[in-house]
């Protein structure tokens, strides 16, 4: 997409990454709909955009319900229509394997992966039948690409240690869905107007994704987080992280993953990664896959019919 004008909508966009993208893209000359479930918040950084002479208009949406995201898009078809989509809007819950909890996956999935799916389902229609140049950006997350940590030569470790179930795996469940959904949408839009791009960040500075999940979570899946669950949920998040990769991690801040995300969509770049430090974890995982077919190769299937 050569040019960046016309209407960009931004889910999730009332802070954090999305807050940024969406003031990147007005700084880039596109009217910006700031698109967030707090009005207030959206309403905030619309008029911060409007102040330093951009165009924005903030909208409230809640990306789990497909009716909100049409009303939406009603409302950006009476700006002229979407050129540049971001389904951003993401959150963080507990999520335990091991325990019968059940709201926590619901609002995750139904937020990170349904807010995707309805967003495209909602807009992506509408972007094909303008006949314009567009692009859609799905925010997905290091997280989505990730994975075999406990894995050697496609081996797991057995032994008579005390398991550390984590509760992320709905977070790494949902990203790993939006990558999905994503390369097979860049499949299915091949040679069409409209560019395609999946945002991997890993962690950021001044996001506020955790007190927001946990302080604005809906009283339907259970209400603010208790400090207790905070902890259990994310409360060493970074720690782990940091043991994980040991490597020496540099801060990074929304402004410059905002700034990546606008360098893809002018030159049609799919996989957006933010931390180049982090791509051992990814070689790590496709290392343990290959190792996988590498074990079925041996495999003695003498035996057994072709």
């Amino acid at each position: 997409m050569d040019e960046l004008t016309g209407v960009a909508v931004v889910t999730g966009s009332g802070s954090g990454l999305g807050q940024a993208i969406a003031e990147r893209l007005a700084a880039e000359g596109m009217t910006v709909v700031v698109a967030d479930n707090r009005l207030d918040s959206a309403e905030a950084v619309a008029a911060g955009i409007v102040g330093s002479g951009g165009k924005a208009v903030a909208v409230e949406v809640d990306v789990s319900d497909r009716a909100s995201l049409e009303a939406l898009a009603d409302t950006v078809d009476g700006l002229g229509g979407a050129t540049v989509l971001v389904n951003n809007a993401g959150v963080l819950s507990h999520t335990p394997i091991a325990e019968p909890v059940e709201q926590g996956w619901r609002w995750i999935v139904d937020v990170n992966l349904f807010g995707v799916v309805y967003g495209l389902q909602t807009f992506l229609p509408r972007m094909l039948a303008s006949g314009r140049p567009g692009h859609v950006v799905n925010t997905a997350s290091l997280a989505g690409v990730v994975g075999g940590g406990g894995l050697q030569a496609n081996r797991t470790s057995v032994g008579d240690g005390e398991p550390d179930l984590g509760a992320m795996y709905g977070y790494m469940a949902t990203k790993h869905g939006v990558v999905a959904i994503t390369e097979t949408l860049a499949r299915d839009l091949s040679g069409t107007p409209i560019g395609v791009s999946v945002l991997c960040p890993s962690h950021h500075e001044n996001t506020h994704i955790y007190e927001n999940s946990a302080k604005f979570r809906p009283t339907e899946v259970g209400g603010p987080m208790s400090d207790a669950e905070v902890t259990a949920t994310f409360g060493d998040t970074n720690e782990k992280r940091d043991q994980q990769y040991k490597v020496e991690r540099k801060e990074r801040y929304p402004e410059e993953c905002a700034a990546r995300v606008v360098d893809a969509i002018r030159n049609d770049r799919f996989y957006v990664f933010t931390h180049p430090e982090t791509r051992f974890a990814v070689e790590h995982r496709f290392k343990e896959i290959l190792a996988g077919f590498d074990d079925s190769a041996a495999f003695d299937d003498s035996g057994f019919p072709h």
